[in-house]
């Protein structure tokens, strides 16, 4: 017995070590996977929400939220070998801008590297391309690197010609929205906040521009001031690596032979068949089938509610002329349905919008001072979130801002617009018969008396009173300190984070994580987006049931038309059925 033990472990030893051998021996014989490299297109403007089907052109791309999850998602993939950043003509605003570069640091970060080309560069799009590990520029191409500068706009003159006179009403020192209608140039108050909003987005593009590239803030400084460079130019300065062709660019990015990496794209939507008897059927079903509903799941799960455009009363789809806006009724269906929903853990809501209506605007507030009592609320700041925007946004548990994030603007304006110097010119009369002792405070022609000025004024402080309280309350602040830093001024997310106005600098990653730990729900807790597509005839037409029709068809223009359309556009809101506006300035542009 005691020879044959020792002999049978000693053959069991020798067959497990040869087991051993002939597996490794046949790993090392498997050939590994070939890696792939991620193509993430960014090209215009990204959208807040994803798009959908469009006869009109192409379909929205992916949304922000889909392409940041792209980005991350391939940080961890061990089938991505490296990322291809391709930005066309990207043109994102500066809240989004940081989220992705935020997301391309990371990956950068995980060690793959990350690449991207450019035919030529200015410098929202350096600001990404840089962020990535490796930057080419097309030989015949040029680097133009500015910092921050804003435009402002004037229709005063215009208005003169024609004979029509804005009569401004307005609470708060920096309420400057009607300021456009009423000088030929920016005032005194105006002209401090925006020095001191371009001062902070000018430290901030250098600061990312300096980690970026690995350069001294100093450095970035002088690149800056010399503001254009030849190819050769920028690759002396350390700005870009290479300067290259894209097909040289492509050939050493993917690599030869058979250890070559296929080009994949992220971002690409499923093409949508329009051919034959299914295209018909899908136009059809499209054009007049009912919404699709998914089933409820009863597993708890975030609510992700997005608050998109100028604010304004009544219901989803009444005017083509809301250009993307976001009415009352949809906001206050989509929160309470969130809130009503046992499943919904907690509620964030992404917020990219310059307000509107103040009276929309109190319906919104009142329906997340509802869902706070009952489960968190955490507001995502995308682009703007100002006046009605950070009116809607202030009772939340938490808020969460970009650096760049445009918001603060807590004020309310008014106008009255006279037509008499127009219709003078037309040769139009008006006789007005009135009852009661105040039926003539504002005549035929829109003039406004005295007295009808001082009441409408007191109406306005009443908003204004009762809009500072809100802030007070939900941030917790005395309502003196919220009246200092009020007056109609408009901040950016970082100048606000330091006022109290913002808890946290972040994107909606941030505000996901913060409503997942006040809720205590797990990070693979699905999500509900809201408010959900109406559906019915023509509701594929992207943002129909927003207006943004009309905004698809602006895109083919200039900016600078683009701008004076939404201007002529925010007069005939103005001009509507609402007095009293919480809005922050539309006519000026940061570039």
């Amino acid at each position: 017995m005691r020879t044959f033990l020792p002999g049978k472990r000693i053959f069991l030893f020798a067959l497990t070590a040869a087991s051993i051998s002939f597996g490794s021996l046949a790993a090392e014989d498997k050939p590994a996977p070939v890696k792939h490299l991620l193509k993430v297109s960014i090209k215009g403007s990204v959208p807040e929400q994803g798009g959908s089907m469009s006869l009109l052109g192409p379909p929205v791309g992916a949304s922000l939220r889909e392409v940041c999850d792209s980005i991350r998602k391939a940080a961890g993939d061990e089938k991505v070998g490296a990322l291809v950043l391709d930005l066309g003509s990207a043109g994102v605003g500066t809240a989004q801008a940081q989220a992705l570069r935020r997301e391309l640091i990371r990956f950068r970060k995980s060690g793959k590297k990350s690449f991207c080309h450019m035919a030529t560069a200015a410098t929202g799009s350096y600001l990404l391309a840089s962020a990535c590990s490796e930057v080419s520029l097309h030989p015949a191409g040029g680097l133009e690197l500015t910092g921050p500068g804003a435009q402002f706009l004037h229709f005063h003159g215009l208005l003169k010609k024609v004979g029509v006179t804005f009569q401004e009403l307005r609470m708060g020192r920096y309420k400057s929205a009607l300021e456009s209608y009423t000088r030929d140039e920016p005032s005194e108050p105006v002209l401090e906040e925006m020095h001191a909003i371009l001062d902070d987005l000018y430290e901030d593009q250098v600061a990312a521009l300096a980690e970026n590239r690995g350069m001294k803030p100093l450095v970035v400084r002088g690149h800056i001031d010399q503001r254009m460079f030849s190819p050769a130019e920028a690759k002396k300065a350390g700005l870009v690596d290479h300067v290259e062709y894209e097909d040289e660019f492509l050939a050493r990015v993917r690599g030869e032979g058979d250890k070559a990496m296929k080009i994949v794209d992220s971002t690409k939507k499923k093409e949508v068949k329009l051919e034959g008897l299914t295209g018909l059927l899908t136009i059809f079903n499209e054009l007049f089938g009912s919404p699709k509903k998914k089933a409820g799941s009863k597993k708890d799960k975030l609510a992700l509610i997005y608050a998109l455009g100028a604010i304004s009363t009544g219901a989803e789809g009444q005017s083509l002329f809301t250009l993307g806006g976001m009415t009352s009724e949809t906001m206050v269906k989509a929160i309470r349905k969130a809130r009503e929903d046992k499943t919904v853990k907690a509620i964030v809501l992404r917020v990219d919008s310059p307000g509107g209506s103040a009276l929309a605007s109190d319906f919104i507030w009142r329906e997340i001072v509802l869902a706070r009592k009952v489960k968190p609320v955490v507001v995502s700041m995308g682009n703007v979130a100002a006046s009605g925007g950070y009116y809607i946004a202030c009772p939340a548990n938490w808020i969460v801002a970009e650096s760049g994030t445009i918001t603060g603007s807590i004020g309310v304006i008014g106008a009255i617009t006279s037509m008499k110097g127009l219709y003078d010119q037309l040769g139009l009369k008006v006789t007005t018969i009135t009852r009661g002792k105040r039926g003539g405070l504002i005549d035929g022609y829109g003039k406004i008396s005295p007295e009808g000025r001082k009441l409408i004024m007191k109406e306005m402080q009443r908003i204004y009173d009762d809009f500072l309280g809100h802030v007070a309350r939900g941030r917790k602040l005395p309502k003196k300190a919220v009246a200092a830093i009020a007056e109609g001024r408009v901040w950016t997310g970082k100048q606000a984070h330091k006022l109290g106005l913002v808890d946290e600098l972040g994107g909606l990653d941030e505000a996901l994580a913060k409503a997942r730990q006040l809720s205590k729900t797990p990070a693979e807790a699905e999500l509900l987006i809201l408010p959900e597509s109406s559906g019915g005839m023509f509701s594929f037409l992207p943002g129909l049931r927003a207006g943004a029709l009309l905004e698809q068809a602006m895109l083919e223009l200039p900016e600078d038309a683009r701008q004076v359309l939404r201007s002529i556009n925010w007069i005939g809101s103005a001009l509507g059925r609402e007095r009293v506006l919480a809005v922050m300035p539309w006519s000026f542009r940061i570039r």
